[in-house]
C-alpha cells in the first residue's frame, strides 16, 4: 500500500523556534498538560513545530528559555534543539 508523503522544503532551526507553535508545546510540557484539543485542526506545520516544541521541552533545561528579554531567540534554546 502507497501513500503519499507531505512536500518537505529545507527550514532553519531558527524558523522552527519561532514558530508561536513550538514555544507553545514547549510551554506545555513544561506545565504538564497534554495535547491541545485544537491540535486536529491545525496545519501539518503547525502540528509538526508543535510537536517539535514538547520534545525540546523534554531535553532541554528547564531553566534554559527560547527568547531572551530583548525577545530574540537565545543562543542556549538553540543549541538545545540541535543536541546540546
Amino acid at each position: 500500500m502507497r501513500s503519499d508523503q507531505v512536500a518537505t522544503i529545507p527550514v532553519t532551526v531558527e524558523r522552527i523556534m519561532r514558530d508561536p507553535a513550538f514555544a507553545l508545546g514547549a510551554a506545555d510540557v513544561r506545565a504538564g498538560l497534554p495535547f491541545r484539543r485544537q491540535y486536529d485542526r491545525w496545519d501539518t506545520n503547525t502540528q509538526w513545530n508543535y510537536e517539535r516544541g514538547r520534545a525540546w521541552a523534554l531535553l532541554a533545561p528547564r531553566h534554559v528559555k527560547i527568547r531572551g528579554r530583548d525577545g530574540k531567540l537565545s543562543s542556549a534554546a538553540v543549541c538545545w534543539f540541535r543536541g546540546g
